[in-house]
């Protein structure tokens, strides 16, 4: 017994269309759910982000205050004339980080996007905190020690922040299908 095979069709040019049209569907709603869920969770990280920087914030809102206020007390010393200097440097620099930090509201953004760019990042903002700490800890009083070691862990804290997101969405890039140090 010899079994013949019936022939396959051909698709013909009517049926291809068709299985175009229906793969583009396909393709199109799978495409919409893959935005769906990146947008969600691209919202989800965004908040994330935005909660961290609120608490970062308020730390160096409280550093710059002390900077500020342990750097007027070092003024008071007026007969170390570059003391003085280092002391007055501090002083504003104190001052310019608690006026960052109150979100901005007294220093315009395109303030600092023109004379100190780097202050608009969180890894920016990091390193300079840590250079602010630096000159305190070298004034060598127990509270400017005191100040400086705060706002070099306050710095410390921004610079993790920004390793600790880039991994974040390195891994979630990784994870949704996109390849590592590609834009999505």
């Amino acid at each position: 017994a010899t079994f013949e095979r019936e022939p396959v069709p051909m698709p013909n040019e009517e049926e291809d269309a068709v299985s175009d049209a229906l793969l583009g569907a396909i393709a199109k709603n799978v495409g919409d759910a893959a935005m769906k869920k990146a947008s969600k969770e691209a919202s989800k990280l965004g908040n994330q982000v935005k909660n961290m920087e609120r608490g970062l914030g308020c730390l160096g809102f409280i550093g710059g205050v002390l900077t500020a206020g342990a750097s007027f007390l070092g003024m008071m010393n007026i007969l170390n004339p570059l003391g003085f200097v280092v002391e007055a440097y501090t002083f504003l620099f104190g001052i310019a980080i608690a006026l960052i930090e109150m979100q901005n509201q007294c220093l315009p953004l395109s303030f600092l996007e023109r004379w100190a760019r780097f202050m608009t990042t969180l890894g920016g903002r990091g390193v300079f905190y840590v250079y602010v700490g630096s000159l305190s800890i070298a004034k060598s009083t127990f509270l400017s020690f005191a100040v400086g070691a705060y706002m070099m862990g306050v710095g410390c804290l921004y610079i993790i922040s920004v390793c600790r997101s880039s991994s974040v969405t390195e891994r979630e890039m990784t994870e949704s299908g996109g390849a590592k140090g590609t834009p999505v």
